[in-house]
């Protein structure tokens, strides 16, 4: 049973929108038709999770959650906890007050990363203030991989509210973790969740900047001089593929140096224009063998493709 509530805890921190996805979980023969018991323990792992104390998640979300964890109880003909059916009434007559909620991502027993996030994908005119699938996908990797990482100068590109680094720098080693993102409002959420996740705001291991793709100069690659470059879904609009490309060659300076690039395959065109595009700019790639999905809640539909890109040998 615990491997279901597991995933039900993660499911609900982690703000998982997907109705099908929660609904399965529930009704998974482990959890015992949700007898009383079984739905106390819900409650404990999600509503009234300690996290949640500090952080809560969107209150609209913990609605939704609980009319789902409802109906499945109803469609069991189990009897209602008490405690669910006061917890219940009390979220309903809870209004909005507009207060910060949060997403959580519990790693393990030890760690949970928590981020402000926007649930609006597009928010003053930028899609950074949300966590994206492929960020999840990619941090899960580079769990995996940490050694890639150890003594490096990492610099992310388009770095949105943060999942990708705070990871690193939880589990990788990083000599220096660099930031980066072209949209004030995004770099003012990502210091905020740096301070919830990290507790040091000036540490030294950590730099953040405003960058625009189009406009890096060889200074700015001589200053950075990353060994490792990352992105998580940054290759979506089939318009910026040309600056970001542009980007990797400038700051690729070093010979050993090399970028890893996440994306969600959304249109094959985008990312087949992102390929040719590499090629003509003087670069190989590797396709990395996808690795089990288990650390994260992920929305099933996503199909993820992770590169290794290096600059060709003069």
């Amino acid at each position: 049973m615990w491997r279901i509530l597991d995933q039900i805890e993660k499911n609900f921190l982690s703000v998982t929108k997907n109705k099908n996805q929660i609904l399965s979980c529930f009704e998974n023969p482990a959890l015992q038709k949700l007898n009383i018991d079984v739905q106390e323990r819900i409650l404990k792992i999600t509503i009234k999770n300690p996290i949640c104390t500090q952080h809560a998640p969107p209150l609209s979300y913990q609605k939704f959650f609980l009319r789902c964890l409802h109906e499945s109880v109803e469609k069991f003909g189990s009897e209602y906890s008490d405690e669910l059916m006061k917890t219940y009434t009390d979220i309903l007559a809870t209004t909005d007050d507009g207060r910060i909620s949060y997403h959580s991502y519990k790693i393990d027993s030890f760690c949970t990363i928590t981020l402000q996030e926007e649930s609006c994908i597009v928010v003053k005119n930028t899609t950074g203030l949300q966590t994206w699938e492929a960020a999840k996908y990619m941090s899960e990797w580079c769990i995996r991989n940490p050694l890639n990482f150890d003594r490096q100068i990492v610099l992310e590109l388009g770095s949105g509210i943060g999942l990708l680094g705070i990871v690193i720098l939880k589990f990788c080693n990083p000599l220096k973790y660099i930031f980066t993102d072209k949209s004030p409002e995004v770099l003012k959420l990502l210091s905020s969740n740096i301070e919830i996740n990290i507790h040091k705001l000036e540490n030294p291991v950590i730099e953040q900047h405003q960058l625009f793709w189009s406009d890096i100069t060889e200074k700015e690659a001589h200053s950075f001089y990353p060994d490792v470059i990352l992105g998580a879904d940054i290759v979506f609009d089939i318009d910026t593929i040309g600056s970001l490309v542009l980007a990797l060659k400038i700051l690729l300076i070093k010979e050993s140096a090399c970028a890893y690039i996440a994306s969600t395959i959304r249109n094959p065109e985008t990312n087949n224009k992102f390929l040719a595009e590499l090629g003509t700019a003087g670069f190989i790639y590797i396709i990395l063998k996808s690795h089990e999905k288990s650390i994260f809640a992920y929305d099933k539909s996503s199909n993820f493709i992770l590169y290794k890109i290096l600059k060709l040998p003069k």
